[in-house]
């Protein structure tokens, strides 16, 4: 049982050797910016802008798709129904409901592109710290980090559980022993979650964790790191207030 950090890949590229802190700002205040579009040109161009930090900072192709296939199948009940949902007259399908579903998919898309820019383009303990330095409570960060490193702990510990009611001739079926089970299996889960959490609390007051976050990187902060922010809230604040122009 590990109990490591899942490894995210961190090539090398451009955005790898930018300071941590101005790029979590940059690349903050660009998710800000994401949410606030309403039109389908300015959503576009972000996707497209997105696509072009994803190529700067190299991101394994099989992985960056594989997660964006995960939002897509997520958002499908949503963006399929939406022009039935919002219909046009006499209850078709209305371009409306179309250009909705495409500017979400398009936002959709693109938070989670730069989401995972941000992942891979340094190490998470490095953009944790950054975080911290930012003024985020040393709180929050270390709920991320604790959160980010037991929930993949809890995955296999759940994975066991599986095994073993395979093992015993358990298979799921609409049945209510087969409710039951699943209901036992949450709540074992849920315990055994608790007690680790009880155990590793007092292991790191063993070791003097004070609450604060600790790392032994080191930030320097040179023209580049300016320049990348710069241009991103730059770029960021223009497409918001386009979007607006166009809403008016």
């Amino acid at each position: 049982m590990t109990l490591g950090f899942a490894q995210l890949p961190t090539p090398d590229s451009p955005l790898r050797h930018l300071d941590p802190r101005w790029k979590l700002a940059g690349l903050g205040l660009s998710l800000v910016a994401v949410a606030l579009l309403r039109t389908l040109p300015a959503a576009g161009i972000a996707f497209a802008a997105s696509m072009g930090l994803a190529v700067a900072g190299r991101l394994p192709p099989r992985w960056y798709l594989v997660r964006l296939g995960l939002t897509a199948a997520l958002l499908a009940p949503f963006v399929v129904t939406l022009p039935f949902l919002l219909p046009g007259p006499e209850g078709t399908p209305s371009w409306h409901g179309v250009e909705v579903a495409l500017v979400l998919s398009a936002k959709a898309a693109t938070l989670v592109t730069v989401a995972l820019v941000l992942l891979a383009s340094a190490p998470f303990v490095d953009t944790l710290k950054a975080a911290h330095c930012l003024r985020v409570p040393g709180l929050l960060v270390q709920l991320f980090l604790l959160t980010y490193r037991y929930l993949f702990l809890l995955g296999e510990e759940l994975a066991r559980l599986r095994v073993a009611l395979r093992v015993r001739g358990y298979r799921n079926r609409a049945t209510r022993h087969s409710y039951r089970t699943i209901g036992h299996v949450a709540g074992t889960l849920l315990v055994r979650s608790h007690e680790r959490g009880e155990r590793v609390s007092q292991a790191m007051r063993c070791r003097g964790f004070d609450g604060r976050f600790h790392s032994l990187t080191t930030f320097r902060t040179g023209p580049k790191d300016v320049v990348f922010f710069v241009l991103l809230a730059a770029g960021s604040g223009a497409l918001v207030f386009w979007d607006m122009a166009q809403r008016m």
